[in-house]
């Protein structure tokens, strides 16, 4: 789903952020592959282990990747001008050190190319690619790309939201399926095996999955990893999971009941969560900051007299990172923009009553949120 011109228009809008005297860029962080040059090796085989890449950017419009000949298939897909493919190993002699010859074969381009500033991800960057040129009677001046890179993700391309809808197409089918043939006895890591299996038939390939596939204590402690615990009649399930494909996500939330029908207060929980939902939702609009989102989800629910029972933010952006901002809680002063794309998860635990949470992704658009998860919220299963 990521495109050639969607990582044409973001290598554009991060040259617009670097200072005129910096000439070339470095890029090292595995999201960021994606992100300007559409590239990721798939963890699913043999030949991405250990593996890592660079992409090197010029203010003239090159844009070449450093990856080792392993990485071939993954690097014959990427969005660049030009391609480095060091020989790592090919079955005949003993492989050298897979990081160092990366570093070494980045360093040895930017030395012979890059003429004045370099730009770099200050938190990411391995010291190796930079030997020999930030120190000398002429050092390479540096900038650091950590704060640019950051800003810019948080207002989503369409290439991008693209990408996001079809990993919440994935998990919604396979949270169907969940609902459908969950059963007593059944434990958390039969249902993430049967999330697993159904959202990599849908996407038609190896797919990551991770989040919380609780029941009972663990749907009102608020989640965990899957165990071997076994679901009881009459338990809540709750299930809040992404599907990571192409390095993206969404990120979203049910909870239900197995076996049984809700009690009356789990029904009360349930209501309530329902109008935080709605009341946030309505406050997804652009110039809106984090805490006024906060507050209006959990308005509804101290109004119930619950308040006291919702610990955790009200949503988070989602994409590249989970979660990433825009941070929807009480003291955010980000304000939400056009192409957001962000979760509203109200929750409420209670012991002895039950755990629940609910969430929906939403992207941010003039006329307002526009929903894109459209799985159940019903407590009823």
């Amino acid at each position: 789903m990521i495109t050639e011109q969607g990582c044409l228009a973001r290598r554009e809008a991060l040259w617009q952020r670097i200072p005129a005297e910096f000439d070339t860029a470095l890029i090292t962080a595995r999201p960021h592959l994606m992100y300007l040059a559409g590239f990721e090796a798939s963890a699913t085989v043999f030949n991405s282990q250990e593996s890592a890449a660079s992409l090197i950017l010029t203010r003239e419009g090159d844009a070449v990747l450093v990856a080792d000949n392993a990485q071939e298939p993954f690097s014959r897909a990427a969005f660049v001008t030009e391609r480095v493919e060091p020989l790592w190993y090919r079955c005949v002699e003993a492989a050298p050190h897979r990081g160092q010859l990366l570093g070494q074969t980045t360093a040895e381009w930017l030395r012979s190319r890059s003429k004045s500033g370099l730009a770099i991800e200050f938190s990411h960057t391995p010291w190796l690619m930079l030997a020999g040129m930030t120190s000398g009677p002429s050092p390479l001046r540096l900038h650091d790309l950590d704060a640019d890179l950051r800003a810019l993700r948080k207002s989503k391309h369409p290439d991008e939201q693209a990408q996001i809808r079809e990993c919440l197409r994935v998990a919604g089918e396979a949270v169907a399926a969940a609902r459908r043939d969950v059963r007593p006895g059944m434990t958390g890591l039969d249902l993430y095996r049967l999330v697993l299996r159904v959202a990599s038939e849908v996407a038609g390939r190896p797919v990551h999955v991770y989040g919380d596939f609780v029941s009972g204590p663990g749907a009102e402690a608020g989640g965990g990893p899957a165990s071997n615990r076994s679901v009881q009649s009459g338990d809540l399930v709750l299930l809040d999971y992404s599907v990571v494909i192409n390095g993206y996500r969404g990120d979203f939330c049910t909870t239900f009941v197995c076996g049984g029908t809700p009690t009356s207060r789990q029904r009360e929980m349930h209501a309530a969560c329902m109008a935080a939902l709605e009341s946030a939702r309505t406050l997804l609009q652009p110039g809106r900051t984090g805490r006024d989102v906060y507050a209006a989800c959990r308005a509804p629910l101290e109004s119930a007299g619950l308040g006291n029972h919702f610990p955790h933010h009200a949503g988070h952006g989602i994409g590249l990172g989970h979660p990433e901002p825009p941070y929807l809680v009480p003291e955010s002063d980000e304000r939400l923009e056009v192409g957001d794309v962000v979760t509203l998860e109200p929750g409420l635990y209670i012991p002895g009553v039950g755990g629940m949470r609910f969430e929906h992704n939403y992207i941010v658009t003039q006329e307002g949120p526009e929903q894109i998860s459209h799985h159940s919220l019903s407590l009823d299963n």
